[in-house]
């Protein structure tokens, strides 16, 4: 199959604006501003480099991002056309692909400035740029960074092992990638935002990219593991890693932390994308949330949600027959034991074993065992 590859012109370095921001081009005049934000020890964490020592430095970094020529256009981030913020740029441009930076000064953190000024690029990069692949790169620890990127519907496409060296130490980075179809479907087709749900102890909130340190606990424990189809994760890496990967892929889904509170997370409760009329229910459990009702809670609120607003038909969960205190959950909210796929896992220790099918229909399910939406 051949692929006719485009390489569109770059437009004119214009202003853009969003609902709160100004993205007008980055001068001169910025070199001051940005110099506090590249200097800042926290902001440049998880940045390709060491925070700046000198305006030298500051200056040389400036000079790169105020190339005017097809490859880039960078903006400063401002909320009157004035002020500098921060920057967002596409940088790196070739046959219709970019990369895609951002960096806010402490003071614009935490307002959803970030979010919202790559999707004014990605507006402007997919628009009027007409490219067709928008990639980011990111350290695998940059929690905040890894959510924006998954909200504005960026792909987490794998982790590059320690193939960057900061101050003497190899590093990994993270992969993200967006296509413009992919921003074409999610312009014409806003995904809702995901709501809190509740039902008896269980309140369950959005999932966030810095629940990994908290589920780590979950999936690092060997006891919690036993009945999953792989192994303790050794790393928290590991678990950052299959978090990133369960919400962007192709059956992403919905995902919520179990909390008791709307915090602490104390657990990952999921529906996973199956068919239009289907969707697959899963969960887990820290050690120490274990036994309180929890499981069951968060079970019927997700049964709530996939029926009563979803409009689904059929919610499934396949559990290790051995797992007794799983199927005891689902049995409890209505499911029916559906029967056994004879040695249908593999586990990565080699171990085959049988997985048992619990599923429950719509006209099966009882509403008052839901949960409340909120």
């Amino acid at each position: 199959m051949t692929i006719q590859v485009r390489n569109p012109v770059a437009p004119e370095h214009a202003t853009l604006l969003t609902p709160r921001l100004v993205l007008r081009p980055l001068s001169w005049a910025d070199t001051d501003a940005m110099h506090a934000i590249l200097s800042d020890a926290e902001t440049m964490r998880y940045w390709s480099h060491p925070p700046v020592t000198s305006i030298e430095e500051t200056k040389a970094s400036m000079e790169k991002a105020l190339v005017e020529d097809d490859t880039v256009r960078t903006w400063a981030v401002t909320t009157d056309g004035h002020a500098c913020l921060g920057w967002v740029t596409l940088f790196g441009v070739r046959d219709g692909i970019a990369w895609v930076g951002y960096i806010l000064s402490p003071a614009a953190r935490g307002k959803g400035y970030g979010e919202e000024a790559v999707a004014g690029a990605l507006n402007h990069a997919f628009g009027a740029w007409g490219l067709h692949r928008v990639a980011a790169n990111i350290d695998p620890r940059n929690h905040r960074s890894a959510g924006l990127l998954l909200r504005l519907g960026f792909t987490w496409e794998g982790t590059q092992r320690q193939d960057f060296v900061y101050g003497g130490t190899y590093l990994d980075t993270g992969v993200f990638g967006i296509l413009a179809s992919d921003w074409q479907k999610r312009r014409e087709n806003p995904p809702a935002p995901l709501p809190t749900l509740r039902h008896g102890p269980a309140i369950l909130r959005p999932l966030k990219a810095s629940d990994a340190d908290a589920l780590h606990a979950a999936y690092g424990d060997p006891d919690s593991m036993r009945y999953m189809p792989h192994q303790a994760h050794d790393s928290i890496e590991q678990t950052r890693d299959k978090m990133l990967s369960m919400a962007s892929g192709a059956r992403s889904g919905w995902h919520w932390a179990i909390t008791t509170d709307g915090g602490e997370c104390l657990g990952w409760a999921l529906l996973l994308k199956e068919t239009p009329a289907q969707v697959n229910l899963g969960y887990i459990l820290t050690p120490a949330a274990r036994g309180k009702g929890l499981a069951k809670a968060a079970t019927a609120a997700m049964l709530r949600y996939a029926f009563a607003v979803l409009k689904k038909n059929r919610v499934e969960a396949e559990i290790d027959p051995r797992n007794a205190a799983s199927a005891r959950v689902l049995e409890a909210c209505g499911f029916t034991r559906e029967g056994i796929r004879r040695q249908g896992y593999v586990r990565l220790h080699g171990e085959v074993v049988d997985n048992c099918l619990y599923g429950i229909l719509a006209s099966e399910w009882t509403p008052a065992n839901g949960g409340d939406e909120t």
